[in-house]
């Protein structure tokens, strides 16, 4: 059994969620994600074993007893007040040009936006809030739907193709924001501005292609001044 699969189990006999664990630790939903596909190990060890009830020695490299003698299963997820639905903003870029350097596997929260849960309804449906997260794009290879500086809404539960749409995703090492779209047995990738070609995922990129979150919506920062 390996990490992923030893965190995989471990997560599964406390009743975390993906995006209950990221919030607990401080990670973002999308690197836990990465650490249950294939990873050898976090940084954030020590606060994911605690988090989840399990002994560190174990989830790194599944030596000894999954916990100590008499410990319980235990999930510290922080409360949320039920009569706001909070979105946090990542301090992270997504490329819509020719790629962000992806250089770590923890993102840093900068601020939270809270809303009315009637607000959330009618901008985000039934997305539960921990999958919903706020990112800023630099580049102008989507101008015109995305502007450089636009702040983007994200489904960070979307870590797949799920039909044609705007997608965050990593290609090799570097992070872009960019139209996805099925041409017959191929992953087109569109870029709004015209000036920028379009490429495809071809077969055998599937180790270098990770869908990290679906675009839901743009909040730009267009400014007038006045006097």
């Amino acid at each position: 059994m390996n990490f992923s699969k030893r965190l995989d189990e471990a997560m599964k006999q406390a009743g975390a969620t993906q995006g209950g664990l990221a919030k607990s630790v401080g990670m973002a939903q999308s690197s836990v994600n990465k650490l249950l596909n294939g990873a050898k190990g976090s940084r954030k060890l020590v606060e994911i074993a605690k988090s989840l009830g399990v002994r560190p020695e174990w989830l790194s490299s599944g030596n000894g007893p999954m916990r100590e003698d008499g410990a319980q299963i235990a999930m510290h997820i922080p409360l949320v007040n039920q009569d706001f639905y909070r979105v946090d903003v990542l301090d992270v870029q997504a490329s819509a040009g020719n790629g962000t350097l992806v250089s770590t596997d923890f993102i840093e929260k900068i601020r939270a936006i809270e809303y009315t849960t009637e607000q959330a309804r009618a901008l985000f449906g039934n997305r539960p809030s921990d999958s919903v997260k706020v990112i800023t794009v630099r580049g102008d290879s989507m101008e015109g739907t995305i502007n450089p500086g636009d702040e983007i809404f994200v489904d960070t539960a979307v870590t797949h193709f799920d039909g044609d749409g705007v997608y965050v995703f990593v290609f090799g090492k570097t992070l872009h924001v960019k139209r996805l779209q099925m041409q017959r047995n191929r992953l087109s990738v569109l870029s709004d501005n015209p000036v920028y070609k379009e490429w495809f995922v071809e077969d055998g990129d599937e180790d270098q292609f990770h869908i990290m979150a679906k675009v839901i919506l743009r909040q730009s920062i267009d400014y007038k001044r006045f006097g």
